[in-house]
This record gives structure tokens, sequence and C-alpha cells, in this order.
């Protein structure tokens, strides 16, 4: 099972009417591990969701490439945010386990921070409303803490790659997961796992 250190929230509504550029998170440029990904499968265009989009830099940077974005959130501090950023990308706020939605209606899913903040008598119900909104063809890329991560006595549960393959393999085909880090304004990256998967058929 994933590591329970951890799991001690805030208030994202609160946390997000500060300044978002001093959240530990917060990185200005595309994560690294979803650049390469979609170097590599030569991926130029889609509909992109977001999950957790918070600072709305992500779901910025992937429309900057082409792509058509929603970013989404709890947070209505940090989607109102988001959209002074940029008014072109769909910035909505909405809850992935009751999501408002549709089926089928995204190409690529990428949670940067929603799945590992989620307890774990829900991880079934995520996956499931992940499937149901990804397509058929779709892509679902994650990064989440690794229970590598030893520097930090907080923040998001921690999980090996075993555990990811337990958590959502009845409902995906597992096709890549590497070590990597989380990029951010930390003085030091926190160790991550960053997973790409895709429906099962």
């Amino acid at each position: 099972m994933a590591n329970d250190q951890g799991g001690r929230f805030p208030n994202w509504d609160i946390l997000y009417r500060q300044n978002v550029k001093i959240l530990p998170w917060y990185s200005e440029k595309l994560d690294a591990d979803l650049e390469n990904e979609i170097k590599q499968r030569k991926i130029t265009k889609g509909r992109f969701l977001d999950l957790g989009t918070g600072p709305g830099t992500q779901a910025i940077q992937l429309a900057n490439m082409g792509f058509v974005v929603t970013g989404t959130d709890l947070s209505e501090n940090a989607i109102q945010k988001a959209r002074k950023l940029d008014g072109t990308i769909n910035f909505m706020v909405d809850d992935i386990l009751d999501s408002k939605l549709e089926k089928n209606s995204f190409d690529y899913i990428l949670d940067r921070g929603c799945f590992h903040v989620l307890p774990n008598d829900i991880w079934n119900q995520y996956c499931k409303k992940i499937c149901e909104i990804l397509d058929e063809n779709g892509l679902f890329f994650l990064k989440c803490f690794s229970i590598k991560e030893k520097m930090l006595t907080y923040g998001p549960y921690r999980f090996s790659e075993q555990d990811l393959r337990n958590i959502f393999g009845k409902d995906f085909v597992i096709e890549n997961i590497i070590d990597s880090v989380y990029q951010g304004t930390l003085p030091f990256f926190p160790k991550s796992l960053f997973a790409v998967m895709s429906k099962k058929k």
C-alpha cells in the first residue's frame, strides 16, 4: 500500500488566495516528463485535460503547443486566477469525483498533483472517472509523489511503482512508469513517479 505519510492538506480555495508563484508545485514550464512523452510520441493535436490545474501554467503551455485545453480545479480562486492569465482556455471549477465533464471528451489527461492528495477509499472512484472521460484511444499522464521522497515529512501521499500498478491496473494498460522529480519552488525537487497509461479495451 502507499505510504500514509502526508495527507494533512489545506483548504485549497484559501490556499489559492495567495500569490500562486510561491506555491511549492508552481512551475511556469511544461512538466519535463510530459514534454518528453509528447515529443517522443509525436503528439501534435488533440483535446487535453489539465486535472487540478491550480496556477494554470501547465494548461497554458499545452495550449501554446496547439492543444485544445480544459483546466479544472476544485478551487474557485485558482480558476479565477487562471482565467486572468489566459482567457482562451476553458478553465472551470470541477470535482473529478463528481465531474461535470462528458464521457470520452479528452484524448489526453494530465494529473500533476490531484491523485496523490486523495485518500485510498476513493481511488477506485477516481480511476473509474478518469476512464469515463478519457477517449477510447486516449492517454493518461500521472505524476505523483514517490515513496523514495524522504526529505519532506508532510504533503502528498507517497506511492511505489507497484502501488500504481495495483491501483490502476484493473482499468488501464500501464505503458510506462519512471522515477522522476517534481519541478517547483522548493530548494530541492521532491522525488516522484511519472506514469503513462491507456484504457483497457
